[in-house]
This record gives structure tokens, C-alpha cells and sequence, in this order.
């Protein structure tokens, strides 16, 4: 009975020190280094929010691939049709830092402004630029307290309902498109 019992602590020691921690693995809820940091992940990306005193990983949202030139039938005469509801996004035209992927949107204030209705509604808050058309319908304040942001710079807004709160703050972070250019 010793030697099971020794086997068996042994096992979960050695358990212990090869598994990688847990908060290594980028996925909701999971710890996370600095607020504002992004990761993708099996096509969702997923963004680092403070929570009830904590960084983690938010739901994340999903993130579509862009057809590549392989992809694309060289044979076909007319480009393809847009999808229905889809805008466009400018890339950057000066060389990207660093830090970031070549390919990341240029969202300006005038983008924002473009779609200030409630059928393709973008606000900022805080510097980020966030799609709420979906939340609109859902929001415990009514539809009005959103309506109200779209196509405009909502910090002020925002901040005087949800300063402060989590809830509202990680529920945000699912509907974000992207950080406003200057």
C-alpha cells in the first residue's frame, strides 16, 4: 500500500511540473498579461480585459480570412459579388510597426460618422471602435441608450452609465472592430 501511494504522489508531482500552466493557454476567462493586448486564436480573436479586479481573455470574436490569390479562381471574368451589409476596410499605406500585422484597418472618425444608423451602428469609446448593431436590440437600457452612440465618439456616454463596471466593460470588448486612427 506504501508503494501505490508513493507511485501515486510521485505521478502527480511529475504531472505537476511538465504541465504548462494554465494561464498560458489564450481562451476566455484564462489570465492574461496586459490589458488592450489581442491574440487569435483557431479564427477568434480574443482581447485582454480587466475583470472583477483581474486580466483575462475576453469571448473573443470571430475573425474572418481573406481569400488569398491561390484561392481565387483565375478563370473567372467578374469579381466577386460583396457579401450583403459588408464595408470595405482601408489598409494603412505607410509601413506598419513592429507590432502589428500589415493587413490591420484603418478605422477613422469619418468611418465611424458613416455608419451612425441604427442598422450598421460603429461608437468609439476610449480610443477603440466598437459595432454594436447586434447589441442594440439586447441592451437593458433599451435600444435608445445605444442608438444614441452610433456614428459618434460614446466615451463620455458610456463612461457616465458603466465607469467602472465589469460587466459592461467585457461585454463591450465581444463587439471590438479596432483601435480609431488619429
Amino acid at each position: 500500500m506504501k508503494i501505490y501511494a508513493i507511485a501515486t504522489g510521485a505521478a502527480i508531482a511529475l504531472t505537476l511540473v511538465i504541465a504548462p500552466p494554465a494561464s498560458a493557454a489564450v481562451k476566455e476567462g484564462a489570465a492574461c498579461k496586459k490589458a488592450g493586448q489581442s491574440s487569435t486564436v483557431s479564427g477568434r480573436k480574443f482581447t485582454c480585459i480587466k475583470k472583477s479586479g483581474k486580466l483575462v481573455w475576453n469571448k473573443g470574436v470571430a475573425v474572418k480570412k481573406a481569400p488569398t490569390a491561390a484561392a481565387t479562381p483565375a478563370a473567372s471574368a467578374a469579381p466577386a459579388a460583396p457579401a450583403v451589409n459588408a464595408t470595405p476596410m482601408a489598409t494603412k499605406s505607410a509601413e506598419p510597426s513592429k507590432s502589428e500585422a500589415p493587413s490591420t484597418p484603418v478605422i477613422t472618425m469619418e468611418r465611424v460618422r458613416a455608419n451612425g444608423t441604427s442598422s450598421s451602428c460603429w461608437t468609439v469609446i476610449s480610443g477603440n471602435v466598437y459595432d454594436l448593431t447586434k447589441w442594440i436590440g439586447s441592451h437593458p437600457g433599451g435600444s435608445g441608450a445605444i442608438t444614441s452612440l452610433c456614428g459618434t465618439d460614446g466615451t463620455s456616454g458610456f463612461n457616465a452609465m458603466h465607469r467602472n463596471q465589469n460587466k459592461p466593460e467585457a461585454r463591450l470588448a465581444g463587439y471590438l472592430l479596432g483601435p480609431l486612427s488619429k
